[in-house]
């Protein structure tokens, strides 16, 4: 396990160091309770280029999203999860107040999301399996 950054807190003066299971559940719970969707970023600390993965938490709707890059896939630069087709005419989820737009079909339910973030912590910024995941061509 290495240590990650999150960065998700406008107003904090830097990221948030995640060193532990139970850091990265203390960020992912803040995000879930927020009154929007939110995404906070993940990269590993001291390398921030190898890979970020993008977890976006809806907690009123018990659903999120996953962005990832940095895949070890060299055709493709990033995927973003796929799930069920949402319902709403768009799938707005937001970064530090800045609107980021996701496939309509992105969405997975919450607790697959926090699943797919710890896996992410404990491989070391490995992109999490267990997700069926979409080249980002949206």
């Amino acid at each position: 396990m290495v240590a990650l950054v999150a960065w998700f807190d406008r107003e904090a003066p830097g990221p948030t160091q995640v060193e532990t299971a139970a850091d990265l559940d203390a960020v992912l719970d803040v995000l879930a309770a927020t009154r929007r969707p939110n995404l906070v970023e993940l990269t590993v600390a001291g390398d921030p280029g190898r890979a970020v993965l993008n977890v976006g938490l809806d907690g009123a709707r018990g659903r999120g999203v996953l962005y990832c890059s940095g895949a070890t896939d060299p055709s493709v630069d990033a995927y973003y999860s796929r799930g069920a087709k949402s319902d709403d005419a768009e799938t707005i989820y937001y970064y530090m107040g800045s609107d980021t737009e996701f496939p309509e079909d992105a969405e997975l339910p919450i607790s697959e999301v926090r699943k797919a973030a710890h896996q992410f912590l404990s491989t070391g910024g490995e992109r999490p399996d267990g997700i069926d995941w979409q080249a980002d061509d949206f």
